[in-house]
């Protein structure tokens, strides 16, 4: 499996070279303009320099300029040395609860990757769905979708990818030729339909769980687990069809033995067996660890996400004191060098921009200067606002998109006399939905790091989910989301 994922990194051409100059000069220029530059009028001066501060990391996280993970490293530097935030502001930032509950899940998922039990499950879909490219892309891409509205999506993403990677590696191994459309079409549709899943239900995604908890506070309003889904369930299946029409026809010219593939893959089955004590017992603590994960909400009140972490976390712990056998755990400190810290920092600068935004007075500025939108007509209001957040959530994580965006578009709706819910609902929908840069999502970070995709595939292949994702979101939020959410005018 490492083989085949070093192997399918292409060489960066001259052109890209160059692109990545630009980009590495280009970056921190622009933060000595806004930093020498005076601030425009409503605008703190801290306010400044953190949109230039953001556009540094927007511009080398797209063109590649610096690895986007050393990338994500620079606001433990930046926002210090600006006297923006301490680094003890910072630093907490990057060890924030829903960075510990992703890292605590890599350890419960790599204990079941480690006993091999995701070969089995890769192949079981496979078995379903059918061994031609197009049938392998549609099990993944409907199981992983399926699985996101009760996990949140990049637990999802940590135990299908390694699934994936299986499947690509047996069939190398055994020579079918995979070629890298196939592997980019399989990888980038698993990414996005854990996206796309996990907006079903408030549990599955933390935008979806803010969103909950803003219109709570702001509104005194509650939003339950069914008027939620009846908002968010037919946006998703209408994307995961979207999205399954898309990656099939890509691949619609590949050409692979599918009788030989079935063969390979009923071997395969056969060569290892039935499930294992040790598959059975990690996929036992996996599914403990999730049904009180669910179950956290119900019992842990206002503290629901930060337990749930603790859990996460204290399941992964407790794989390093439970035996496998007589002489072995399930983990050992060397494999944690398996766990994605890259991810991690990702989402840790994502969380400490939205802290950054809030704190300087930019988020403010933004929405102020977005009520001048009133002028326009609603259908043409909500098109951009939806479009504005799908742009910015693919140059941080989703949670930080929604963290910034759902208090300041709820500030201008009310100034506005707009309805808040709908707007609200669709600023949460389009913050997960990030088809572009591995910034956006969790998943798409995964892919990035694990699978080797390169920027420029993921921009071609995300832009067409994005322009349906605006036009859906749109378009519900105009006719549908009024009729299906509280009027609180």
């Amino acid at each position: 499996m490492l083989a085949w994922m070093q192997n399918s990194h292409s060489t960066p051409s001259a052109k890209l070279g160059k692109t990545k100059l630009f980009g590495l000069i280009l970056g921190p220029v622009l933060f000595l303009i806004f930093l020498v530059s005076p601030a425009p009028e409503g605008l703190p001066e801290q306010g400044k320099l953190v949109a230039g501060i953001t556009l540094w990391l927007v511009v080398w996280w797209v063109t590649e300029a610096v690895s986007i993970y050393a990338t994500a490293l620079l606001p433990l530097a930046l926002f210090p040395i600006t006297g923006v935030l301490s680094l003890r502001v910072v630093g907490a930032e990057y060890m924030s609860p829903i960075i510990i509950l992703l890292l605590g899940m890599c350890l419960v998922v790599l204990a079941v990757e480690k006993s091999g039990l995701q070969r089995k499950i890769a192949f079981g879909i496979i078995s379903i769905f059918g061994y031609s490219p197009k049938r392998i892309i549609l099990g993944f891409m409907i199981c992983t979708a399926l699985i996101s509205t009760v996990i949140m999506s990049t637990t999802v993403a940590i135990l299908i990818i390694p699934m994936v990677f299986s499947i690509l590696s047996l069939l190398s191994d055994n020579g079918i030729k995979v070629s890298t459309k196939f592997k980019v079409m399989l990888l980038l549709g698993v990414a996005f339909s854990s996206s796309i899943g996990s907006i079903t239900t408030l549990i599955a995604s933390p935008p979806n769980l803010m969103y909950a908890e803003i219109v709570h506070e702001l509104f005194d309003k509650t939003i339950t687990f069914g008027a939620w889904s009846s908002v968010a369930a037919p946006l998703a299946f209408t994307m995961l069809m979207i999205s399954i029409i898309y990656f099939t026809s890509q691949v619609r010219k590949e050409q692979m033995d599918e009788m030989l593939i079935k063969k390979i893959i009923v071997a395969e089955k056969e060569k290892l067996g039935k499930i294992t004590g040790e598959q059975k017992a990690s996929l036992i603590i996996l599914i403990f660890v999730l049904v009180l994960m669910f179950a956290a909400p119900y019992w842990a009140g206002d503290d629901s996400y930060i337990e749930t972490a603790v859990i996460a976390i204290l399941g992964g712990v407790s794989l390093f004191v439970i035996p496998k056998n007589r002489t072995e755990k399930f983990l050992n400190w060397s494999d944690v060098q398996k766990v994605p810290l890259g991810v991690l920092f990702i989402l840790g600068a994502g969380i400490s921009l939205s802290l950054a935004f809030t704190t300087s007075g930019l988020a403010d500025y933004l929405g102020t200067k977005l009520s001048v939108l009133s002028i326009l007509p609603f259908p043409v209001i909500v098109i951009i606002i939806v479009s504005i957040t799908m742009i910015i959530g693919n140059t941080m994580s989703n949670t930080a998109t929604a963290a910034i965006f759902i208090p300041v578009v709820a500030s201008m709706a009310s100034i506005n006399h707009w309805p808040p819910l709908p707007f609200l609902a669709a600023i949460t929908l389009s913050s997960s939905l990030a088809f572009l840069l591995p910034m956006g999502t969790p998943p798409n970070a995964l892919v990035y790091e694990k699978g080797k995709i390169q920027i420029n595939e993921m921009i071609k292949n995300g832009i067409v989910l994005t322009v349906f994702a605006i036009i859906m979101i749109s378009v519900f939020t105009i006719f549908l989301y009024p009729l299906l959410l509280p009027d609180i005018s």
